[in-house]
């Protein structure tokens, strides 16, 4: 909001208050008449859009933005009249000393309130943030928490798992291995038995070969073992009896005999280890595959088991999340609102204290001043009367606010817009440059479907122009490309107009 009255410009045909036209005929009385179309120059005739019209001074309202303010201020006395002359800073009217107070104490009591207000605001938005910031904390905690309890779900039945992997592992090991020594028939090897075998026949067959050689049989001696038989001497050979044994026959015999037999106890053996372990392998394989099958199903079963930890653990994780998130996203919510209503605070309390600031700054010692110099054309404040406090008070002439007010015919107004460049040429003064600020369509008197527009153009700052004379424009060109052109045309003018 503007800390001081607010100033603007317009055209005097806005007022169209009776006074003013007074005054601006008064002004315009013995002063050039504009003529109805300006001269062209030739090579501009179809390109720009010409009009004739008069200077004058600008206008300026005076307002009083007082309207946040709920006391009426009351006008003691008005200090001007219409048609006055003003200078910056001259007084144009007092306001009663009660009224004064009475908005003073008002916007007073509205900064105190609202400092107050702002206060308690960030007491409490500093508790409740922090009461925010707790529960989110906790939330975080315990999600944090989910996350670990979850891992460990998971790693547990992953645990489980490989360990019915690795007795699936050694039970196929062990089935491999029973089956291996069953078609490899490694028993038969690890006893021997092809080797105790030979030796025992080979023995064997040397025995009897040599007891046959010698004259030697073997008799029974009643026990219906044919390891324990005698030997004795054939028959007609002195058979039966023992015999001479000068050249050792018998002994070799024996040692024969007894090393076969020994050979043969030791087959007898290693056949029977032989049978014993391929029994006890073909019982073991089928219990090993068992237990494989067994093993194999346990391992199943723990797999889906840790499909199934993950599908809970995962869903108990999610849930864990989405709270954590979701007061962490109510955290933030919150936070945001504790900060916009602290912000809201800050705003009353900076906008009472700025509209008490405003009201001594216009009018804290009881009277309003004029900021620019001018002439008075309008007053809409009165004795004992209630001020407006944010319509139009006063309306002077601003003689810092030089104006071009020409008419556009209907036909050429559509080639205008606001914002266009325009050239402003005055006989005996220098071209200047000028925009377009207003257009206003204007219905002609002597025909009800007729219209013309007015169009104000302001010239740039600087430029000297003469109040009430009379002021070509052409619009769409600039006043140096105007002067340029009819320098080029008309050398030997000598600038008579410009």
């Amino acid at each position: 909001m503007k800390q001081k009255f607010i100033w603007i410009g317009i055209s005097v045909f806005v007022l169209g208050a009776a006074g003013a036209g007074l005054w601006y005929a008064g002004q315009n009385r013995g002063e050039h008449v504009p003529q109805e179309r300006p001269p062209v120059p030739e090579i501009l005739e179809g390109e720009v859009v010409a009009a004739a019209g008069t200077i004058s001074a600008g206008l300026s309202e005076m307002r009083l933005e007082l309207d946040f303010l709920e006391t009426d201020l009351v006008v003691e006395e008005v200090c001007v009249s219409a048609s006055d002359e003003v200078l910056a800073g001259t007084k144009l009217l007092k306001i009663t000393d009660s009224s004064l107070r009475e908005a003073a104490r008002e916007l007073e009591r509205a900064s105190m309130d609202a400092s107050l207000a702002y206060r308690q605001g960030v007491i409490d938005c500093e508790y409740d943030r922090l009461d925010a910031e707790n529960t989110w904390m906790k939330s975080q905690i315990a999600s944090e928490f989910a996350q670990t309890v979850y891992e460990d779900t998971i790693a547990k039945a992953e645990l489980e798992v490989k360990k019915a992997e690795q007795a699936v592992t050694e039970a196929q090991e062990l089935v491999e291995e029973y089956t291996a020594a069953l078609e490899e028939d490694a028993y038969y090897i690890e006893y021997e038995i092809e080797e105790k075998k030979a030796a025992y026949e080979k023995h064997m067959s040397l025995f009897f070969e040599k007891l046959d050689a010698y004259g030697y049989e073997l008799k029974d001696d009643g026990d219906d073992d044919p390891n324990t038989f005698d030997i004795v001497r054939q028959k007609g050979d002195g058979a039966d009896k023992p015999g001479d044994d000068d050249d050792g026959e018998a002994t070799v015999l024996q040692l024969l005999k007894s090393e076969y037999q020994e050979n043969k106890e030791e087959y007898d053996q290693a056949l029977k280890d032989y049978e014993a372990a391929t029994k006890r392998a073909s019982a073991g394989i089928d219990a090993a595959r068992d237990n494989l099958l067994l093993c194999q199903l346990t391992w199943q079963e723990s797999q889906i088991a840790l499909e199934e930890t993950k599908v809970k653990a995962q869903a108990v994780y999610d849930l864990c999340v989405i709270q954590g998130e979701k007061a962490q996203t109510v955290y933030e919510t919150e936070k945001k609102s504790l900060e916009e209503a602290l912000e809201a605070l800050t705003d009353e309390k900076e906008e009472a204290e700025e509209n008490y600031t405003l009201f001594m700054e216009t009018v804290g010692d009881g009277y309003l001043y004029a900021e620019n110099p001018g002439t008075v054309l309008m007053i809409q404040a009165a004795k004992h009367r209630s001020l407006s406090k944010d319509g139009v008070l006063m309306a002077c002439s601003d003689t810092d606010a030089v104006q071009v007010t020409v008419s556009v015919a209907q036909t050429d107004i559509a080639r205008i817009t606001v914002g266009d460049t325009a050239a402003i040429v005055t006989e005996g003064y220098p071209a200047c440059t000028g925009v377009v600020t207003e257009l206003n369509p204007v219905s002609l008197s002597d025909s009800r479907t007729a219209v013309s527009y007015q169009a104000l153009v302001e010239p740039e700052q600087g430029s000297d122009l003469p109040l009430n004379h009379t002021a070509y424009v052409y619009f769409g060109i600039t006043g140096q490309e105007y002067d340029k052109i009819r320098g080029e045309q008309e050398p030997e003018a000598g600038g008579t107009e410009k």
